[in-house]
């Protein structure tokens, strides 16, 4: 192809590209789906009945470290980091979660979370109240004020959940 052609060719393109309109990706309807809002008053079996509804798939312990804890909304501002997971007395599993506060790691450039405290603390979530976005963890089951209402986690008061070990997570569409 000579470079007359090639030039035609990406003349073209340009021209097709400034004339076609704006393409907009997101639909107009509100996101997320009322149902996939948590209610304020929203207990343990709810969450759950709620979790088995979201085609809860196999994951390792261990995949889940490190990954972000996103409130439903389009904007998804980050809640917290994931650390880690643990048993309960009950049989059920919490996930860690380190909520950053004003004092948090965020100087160092790491992506701000919406708490207003000082410093960090851990707090242990019902693994029935999140599902995963991707890369991400989304907080389904609990509104953030309940989030940021838990109590903090002492490490070492609960037994820890191998990485190796698989449980079942929800999964949910992207908020937007």
């Amino acid at each position: 192809m000579s470079a007359r052609a090639i030039r035609r060719a990406s003349i073209a393109l340009l021209l097709a590209l400034a004339l076609t309109g704006p393409v907009r990706a997101q639909s107009a309807r509100p996101s997320p789906a009322p149902d996939r809002r948590p209610t304020p008053g929203m207990g343990a079996s709810e969450m759950a009945m709620r979790t088995t509804g979201r085609f809860p798939q196999p994951v390792r312990a261990g995949d889940l470290a490190g990954r972000f804890l996103l409130q439903p909304e389009e904007s998804q501002p980050v809640l917290g980091r994931v650390t880690g997971l643990v048993r309960r007395g009950d049989g059920g599993a919490d996930v860690i979660v380190r909520l950053d506060g004003v004092l948090g790691l965020t100087w160092l450039g790491l992506q701000p979370v919406a708490w207003g405290g000082l410093g960090s603390r851990l707090v242990a979530v019902p693994v029935v109240a999140m599902a995963l976005l991707g890369e991400h963890v989304a907080l389904l089951g609990l509104t953030p004020e309940r989030l940021h209402a838990l109590p903090t986690f002492a490490p070492g008061s609960a037994t820890a959940i191998p990485p190796d070990e698989t449980l079942r997570i929800g999964i949910v569409r992207p908020f937007h």
